[in-house]
């Protein structure tokens, strides 16, 4: 693990200590080391794989157990004229894709997430308006337990739309296992990075604890009862 990743489950560990009173009826497994928040127990994620989200805005940072996780751009490219609108004609130019992706959850446990949407919406007809949290930075957590299996950084993200939906179960009727209230979020964002712990780990090389000739040199790291002979 290299010594930003380091760094960034470090953070997690620290927020998460702050955070999880704020999560009504989550918890997050083993505090002191804790690199992602656990989901509700009647959720059943398969090879127990669930997405944490950590957004980092202006007004505070919330790290959030994501139910459904979906990257719909930025991996290809656009095509794009100067005015930033898809066209397809002999002036377009090529560039990277704008990358942009949805999330899901249960309701509650993210006030400024939602402080946020609603800034969102209330601005929504005037693009120009750069008002406090209008940019923020988003980290998504692909993890198993406690190792992170991949994971995505978002930089200068905006909420693009948010609505609230109720899932069910199609296989069960209305008396069956219930409901679920979620909210569902679209991001657009300036920037993209995807990471790799598990190979930064294999790219760990230790380096050897052997003495060379210049420290035998050194006198003062001898052990006792050695001295230079006459």
């Amino acid at each position: 693990m290299n010594y930003k990743n380091a760094i960034t489950m470090t953070t997690l560990s620290v927020i998460a200590v702050f955070t999880v009173a704020s999560f009504a009826g989550f918890e997050l497994s083993d505090i002191h080391a804790v690199t992602a928040a656990v989901q509700p127990e009647k959720f059943v994620f398969v090879e127990k794989i669930a997405t944490t989200a950590l957004f980092e805005f202006r007004s505070g940072t919330e790290l959030v157990p994501v139910q459904q996780f979906t990257q719909t751009s930025g991996f290809g490219i656009g095509t794009l004229d100067a005015t930033g609108r898809t066209k397809n004609d002999a002036n377009d130019v090529s560039g990277r894709a704008k990358p942009a992706f949805t999330l899901e959850k249960i309701v509650g446990g993210t006030p400024h997430l939602y402080d946020v949407a609603d800034e969102a919406q209330r601005y929504i007809l005037s693009p120009a308006v750069e008002h406090p949290n209008k940019f923020f930075d988003v980290t998504v957590y692909l993890a198993q337990g406690g190792d992170v299996l991949r994971s995505f950084e978002y930089k200068n993200c905006q909420v693009k739309s948010y609505a609230v939906a109720t899932r069910s179960d199609n296989e069960e009727g209305y008396t069956g296992k219930g409901f679920a209230i979620v909210d569902q979020f679209t991001f657009e964002c300036d920037g993209y990075t995807p990471l790799n712990p598990v190979m930064d780990k294999m790219n760990i090389t230790e380096q050897a604890k052997t003495i060379g000739s210049s420290d035998l040199r050194s006198t003062d790291k001898w052990e006792p009862g050695f001295f230079v002979k006459p």
